[in-house]
């Protein structure tokens, strides 16, 4: 296989391989089949410990991607350290995204008012994949110089893009004419999407496991995680002293939050609030992973040549643009233009501050580092939903659970403005 596949060619393809579980999952077919089959188009609700949860799905999607965000948040700098004492980074990528793959799987089981086992399976999925992010990012600091991160880096948002958007096309070709494959109707056509996505995921991340180098040597689990734990506690006791890091994590925090929260609220937002056709949705955001391929490459580009954080900074400013568009939007066409925005912006602005972040962290500890990285990833994807759904649940408008987004990227722009390039 390494005939084939480089190192950095197959540390891309996994790229491509688990973007079917955002694209797919978390961002078109599973938040429409949610709100429209699952939950029939109305509130819903369920049952835990003798207690009644429940709300519009827009909320119950919202709280659901929260709490899996906040249980990665816990695990990932530890998870992080060990991996990075012990050698094990593609052991525990392994691990979480075989999860991921199964809860995509499982999914696949999802009917009529399964609620519950529908957010569950959500979350475990969203876990497998955001736990399995942290080493996939650590393992881009071994296959790659310091300036060659920023293309390396946005070349791997890009394969995303298109894996995800090839894969998204084939379910939406399902969606909209089940018979060809044999299936019954489009909720049928859903549920076996669930199960292509596994497929996918499993399939195009072996040359990843085959040819990526793990980087450290191993030593025996127990030590890995006494000697992880001991690495995190002094990481965390000095990152206070290390104020470009700190700002630059906190500054991220800010604004991915908000595109976080674009990212997980757009299709059941389409769907729950506006009632747009499932067909439409996934049309749109199958437009957005075709823009974000170009868009991608040519923000590493723009990056190289103009500095990565001029580049976020314009990404953070177009993003704002987008909100205000969003909070009046209509119509299934205003829907997929804004949707093409994003996809010029969301890639590339996430790509370029993985790689910049690689530049300020320091040597031989990339694990744990993309560990604190995926909890600032992470909590933003707790606060942006979670504030998304209580504004909604407050307010009875999810429009103005849009505008509250805008606070999350002017703060972010505000942070980073304070951060040095190249460890300051």
């Amino acid at each position: 296989m390494s005939r084939f596949f480089t190192p950095l060619r197959a540390w891309k393809l996994y790229d491509w391989a688990d973007s079917a579980f955002v694209t797919t999952v978390v961002a078109a077919v599973l938040p429409a089949y949610f709100a429209g089959v699952v939950c029939g188009g109305g509130e819903a609700g369920f049952e835990v410990l003798g207690s009644r949860i429940g709300g519009s799905p827009t909320s119950l999607w919202g709280y659901a991607v929260g709490a899996a965000a906040a249980l990665v948040a816990v695990l990932s700098p530890v998870l992080g350290a060990v991996a990075d004492a012990g050698g094990r980074r593609k052991l525990f990528l392994g691990v979480f995204a075989a999860g991921g793959m199964a809860a995509s799987a499982a999914l696949s089981l999802a009917g009529p008012g399964m609620v519950a086992f529908t957010l569950a399976m959500l979350a475990v999925g969203e876990v497998g994949f955001a736990g399995a992010q942290v080493f996939y990012n650590s393992l881009l600091v071994g296959i790659t110089p310091p300036e060659g991160r920023d293309r390396a880096s946005a070349g791997g948002f890009a394969w995303g893009y298109l894996g995800g958007g090839i894969l998204l096309a084939v379910n939406l070709l399902m969606i909209r004419k089940p018979g060809l494959f044999g299936l019954e109707d489009a909720a049928a056509a859903s549920r076996a999407s669930f199960l292509s996505v596994a497929a996918w995921w499993a399939l195009f991340s072996l040359p990843l496991f085959a040819t990526v180098p793990e980087g450290a040597g191993r030593i025996p689990a127990r030590s890995a995680l006494r000697e992880g734990l001991t690495a995190l506690g002094a990481t965390l006791r000095a990152l206070p002293r290390q104020r470009n890091l700190l700002l630059f994590l906190t500054a991220f925090l800010l604004y991915n939050d908000g595109i976080q929260t674009v990212i997980l609220m757009a299709a059941v937002f389409g769907k729950a609030e506006m009632g747009l056709d499932t067909g439409d949705l996934v049309a749109a955001l199958l437009l957005t992973q075709a823009v974000g391929v170009p868009g991608s490459m040519l923000y590493g580009r723009a990056a190289s040549r103009f500095g990565a954080k001029k580049s976020i900074m314009a990404g953070i400013l177009a993003y704002m643009a987008i909100v205000l568009a969003a909070s009046r939007m209509r119509t299934a066409g205003e829907f997929t233009a804004l949707a093409c925005a994003v996809g010029v912006f969301q890639g590339g602005l996430q790509a370029i501050s993985r790689s910049m972040y690689s530049r300020l962290i320091p040597a031989g500890l990339a694990a744990e580092y993309f560990g604190l990285f995926s909890v600032s990833s992470r909590f933003a994807s707790i606060l942006g939903p979670l504030m998304f759904a209580v504004v909604r649940d407050m307010t009875g408008s999810a429009r103005l659970s849009i505008l509250a987004t805008l606070v999350l990227f002017a703060a972010g722009g505000s942070v980073l403005a304070a951060v040095r390039e190249e460890g300051g």
